[in-house]
Formats: C-alpha cells, structure tokens, sequence
C-alpha cells in the first residue's frame, strides 16, 4: 500500500496504483462497502463541510464580526458526531478481519505519531474544541485544555514543520478516481507488456482478496501474506519505472496524486517510509502474538 516506485532523476519518486490509490479494495473498503462508505462520508463530506463553514466564521472574527451562537452551536454538535464516527471507524478498522482496512489503521497511527500525535489525542482535542464552541455559543468560559495535552507544544510541533492537524488534512486530501493507465499507450501495443500489466493486475487483487481473511491467519501466514504483498509491490516499482521513464503515465493520474500527498502534508519519500514502518509494525504484532501463545 502507498509504495513509491523510483523512476530515474527525470521523473523523481512516481506513486503507483497501491494504498489509496489502488483499484482493487476489500469488500469491506469498497466504496460501497461499510468502511468504506462510512471513511467517504466523514472525510468526503462531514469534515470538509464542518471545515469550510469554520473557515467563514473565523474570517468573521478577523474582520471584527460576531459569529452568531446558533451557527456555533450547531456546528459544535456536528464536530461531535464526526468525533463518534471517526472513533468508531478507526475502532472498526482496528479490528477488522480484513487486511486492507487493518492497513489503512495502521498508516494513520504511524502517520499521526510522526506528527506529534496519536489517534486518541486527535479524537480528544476534536471534542475539546466541540466544548468550546459550545461554551462560546452559550456565553460561557473557555474549557480548559484536556490533561495531558500540550497545546503549546503541538502547536510549535505543527509550525515548525508547516503543517495542519492531522484532522485538517484528511478534510483537506481530494479523493484519487483516475487510472495510472489509459490503457491506449503504445507500450501496451507489445503481448508481453500487456501480459506482465494484466497478470500484475490480477495478482495483486487476489491479494486483496485473500486479505479479507488477514484476520484469521496465524502469525506465519499472516508474515507470509505481508512479504507477498511487499513483493506484488515491488513489481509495480518495476512496472512504474520504465513506463515513468517513458513519459507513458496518465498525467491525470500523477496530478491527483500529487494533490493528494500535498493535502496530507507528506512528501513522497516520507510515504514510503510510513508504508514500511506500517507492515514492520503488523509483523512485529503476529510475532508478538506467536510468542504470547507459545
């Protein structure tokens, strides 16, 4: 998932069709499935609603209005539902059967303690901010910040690296919906090219099919399933790099992408980086399991 494939000093790292940008999903991360209509309504619609309606009302402060406390109230309710279903998400995530979902846990808690956070502290700092707002609508004093939360700290943590909090960049990240591969370049114009991409194609998404029962492995098949998948990746690493060097990526595809990482505030090496710290960290917990049963 997320893996980056290096295409040559003309082209820098290309991101390949894997992690969120793969085609093939899990039953449960399918679009229509319910991880992965629960994960589009939260960071698709309720976030960048609830963060473009906090946009305006600032703008108001800042240039010496008053926000209208109806207005707060009703968006301090909102920030909370999105709280309970972010928590429920991730809870889901966490320990479902399905390896793809566990995957995408796994690289938001990596990704989120590399910026001097974690998935609980982000949940509590949302409802915190809720209870503010709250306080604010109903003209009350501030709350004051959650124990164990150092708001000067993560604010400097954040300025200094120039970047949102996590929440604000998941509302930030625009959804990926093109192929890497038109499909009418001239490479494909070869059985051999064609083959190696179509055999590819179904590899790896037998492996998203064989990860929905991740869950049920023992901890050699489930190291077994992950070096697998690192090794389908590889073969994309390979498959990038020759089409990258050709200019034959569809420009749509590397735009999107692009945008994506930016949102998140991730450069490209760094997401290599989370992916393999992700899977080091889910190899670490199957032999920790292993170990516990002996």
């Amino acid at each position: 998932m997320l893996l980056l494939a290096v295409a040559g000093a003309a082209h820098g790292l290309t991101v390949t069709p894997i992690g969120p940008f793969c085609p093939f999903r899990s039953a449960a991360c399918a679009e229509n499935g319910p991880l992965g209509q629960a994960m589009g309504t939260l960071t698709q619609t309720k976030m960048p609603r609830f963060a473009a309606e906090m946009s305006r009302i600032q703008l108001e402060m800042q240039t010496g209005g008053a926000p209208d406390p109806s207005r707060v109230r009703v968006l301090a309710d909102d920030l909370l539902e999105a709280e309970q279903e972010w928590r429920v998400m991730l809870t889901r995530m966490k320990m479902a059967t399905d390896f793809q979902s566990r995957e995408y846990f796994k690289m938001t808690s990596v990704w989120a303690e590399r910026q001097g956070e974690n998935l609980e502290s982000i949940g509590i700092m949302m409802r915190w901010q809720a209870e503010n707002m709250r306080a604010f609508a109903n003209n009350e004093p501030p709350r004051p910040p959650p124990p164990g939360i150092d708001l000067a700290k993560l604010a400097e943590q954040q300025q200094r690296s120039g970047q949102q909090s996590m929440m604000a960049q998941i509302s930030a990240a625009s959804a990926v919906d093109s192929s890497p591969f038109t499909g009418n370049e001239a490479a494909f114009e070869s059985p051999v090219v064609r083959e190696e991409y179509e055999k590819l194609c179904r590899d790896h998404a037998g492996m998203i099919k064989l990860g929905e029962s991740f869950g049920t492995f023992d901890a050699a098949g489930k190291i077994a399933f992950l070096d697998a998948l690192e090794a389908v990746e590889e073969r994309w690493d390979t498959f990038f790099a020759r089409f990258a060097l050709l200019g034959a990526i569809n420009p749509d595809f590397e735009q999107q992408t692009s945008n994506f990482l930016e949102s998140m505030g991730m450069p490209a090496g760094t997401f290599r980086e989370v992916l393999a710290e992700a899977h080091s960290e889910m190899k670490r917990e199957a032999e920790a399991a292993a170990l516990a049963g002996a």
